[in-house]
C-alpha cells in the first residue's frame, strides 16, 4: 500500500519541532529570567483550556513568590541585577 501524506505522529513530531524553533530564537534573542516568566504567563493567557490557563499562571505566580535570587520585576535596577547574574547555560 503506497503512503499519501504524514501520519499523525509526523505531523506532531512536526509541530514540535516547530515549537522548539521558537524556544531557541527566544533564547538566541537574550532573555531574562523574569522576561521568560513573563511571557510564559502571557502564553497561558492565550490558552484554549481555562483549567490549564489557571494551573499555569497560578505555578507562575508561585515562582515569582519563591525565587528569592531573582528579581521579576521589568525595571532597570532588576534588568541589571539579572544581567550581571552568573547563567548555568551560555546561550
Amino acid at each position: 500500500m503506497k503512503k499519501i501524506g504524514m501520519t499523525d505522529s509526523e505531523i506532531d513530531a512536526g509541530k514540535m519541532l516547530e515549537c522548539r524553533q521558537i524556544v531557541k530564537n527566544l533564547i538566541n534573542f537574550g532573555l531574562s529570567e523574569s522576561q521568560k516568566l513573563h511571557i510564559i504567563y502571557l502564553i497561558s493567557l492565550e490558552m484554549e483550556s481555562r483549567d490549564a490557563l489557571n494551573i499555569i499562571t497560578d505555578s507562575v505566580n508561585k515562582i515569582k513568590s519563591l525565587d528569592q535570587n531573582t528579581k521579576f520585576s521589568l525595571t532597570n535596577e532588576e534588568i541589571d541585577y539579572n544581567e550581571q547574574k552568573p547563567k548555568l547555560l551560555d546561550i
